[in-house]
């Protein structure tokens, strides 16, 4: 038998303070064009993100409990209540995020997944807070956007230069994050930025690799049972992403 050497995701991470409350993050990674299906199954599977997204008890307790999904909008937009536990003597933290899909194959050809923070105000699909225990709901914006890797972004300066085949896609994850905090504490801002982000997104991208090469059997049966109504949807918007660049 033959096996594909496969290659290691080229990873950049960002973040900025604006300000002495909020967080500003930008994740990106190329990846094979043949791992994105399996990268928004893992992204669109929310009800599975606490299997296994990573959680820390040391130095400090933090990471996600749980994550429900709350409303499902056509193929890939839904409303989702993740639960994640905090450092001591901080509440637990919840966030609401509104997940949309979107795809501008007229013109780039990009693929991606608006979140935006809503709340029982202005969303009437949005539970209450739990009453059991006490619980902040946290303001988190972001966007993930998948595209054709720019030409020049393996040559910036100031980072290692790095390999890029033709048909590998760009993905990147930007968010803002106001953890409703009188300001961020160095010490969990230097654990957060060192070593939650990394470890976060390093989880995310391996597990894709893992749907992406059977060793997920509950990814591979979604992506089954909903071939036909959102990935074979995905794919042609793939394949018409790079119509012009392999011709």
């Amino acid at each position: 038998s033959t096996s594909t050497a496969r290659r290691a995701p080229e990873t950049r991470i960002y973040y900025k303070c604006d300000d002495e409350r909020t967080l500003s993050v930008r994740v990106e990674t190329v990846i094979e064009r043949d791992l994105l299906v399996p990268l928004l199954s893992v992204l669109n599977e929310s009800e599975l993100y606490s299997e296994w997204l990573p959680r820390w008890t040391t130095p400090t307790r933090l990471g996600v409990r749980s994550s429900e999904k709350v409303a499902q909008v056509g193929r890939c937009s839904q409303l989702v209540v993740i639960t994640c536990d905090a450092p001591w003597p901080l509440e637990t933290r919840q966030v609401v995020l509104d997940a949309r899909a979107f795809d501008d194959m007229e013109t780039s050809g990009d693929i991606g997944v608006l979140l935006r923070t809503r709340d029982c105000e202005d969303d009437d699909r949005v539970p209450p807070k739990p009453t059991d225990e006490d619980v902040t709901r946290i303001d988190v914006d972001g966007a993930f956007l998948f595209r054709r890797v720019p030409d020049g972004w393996d040559r910036v300066e100031g980072e290692e230069a790095c390999d890029v085949a033709r048909d590998d896609i760009l993905t990147t994850f930007g968010f803002t994050v106001d953890p409703k905090l009188e300001y961020i504490p160095t010490w969990l801002l230097n654990f957060i930025v060192r070593t939650v982000i990394g470890t976060l997104w390093g989880a995310f991208i391996r597990v894709a690799e893992e749907v992406r090469d059977g060793k997920r059997p509950i990814h591979a049966d979604v992506i089954a049972q909903k071939r036909a109504v959102l990935y074979d949807w995905i794919e042609e918007r793939v394949e018409r992403m790079f119509i012009d660049k392999l011709e």
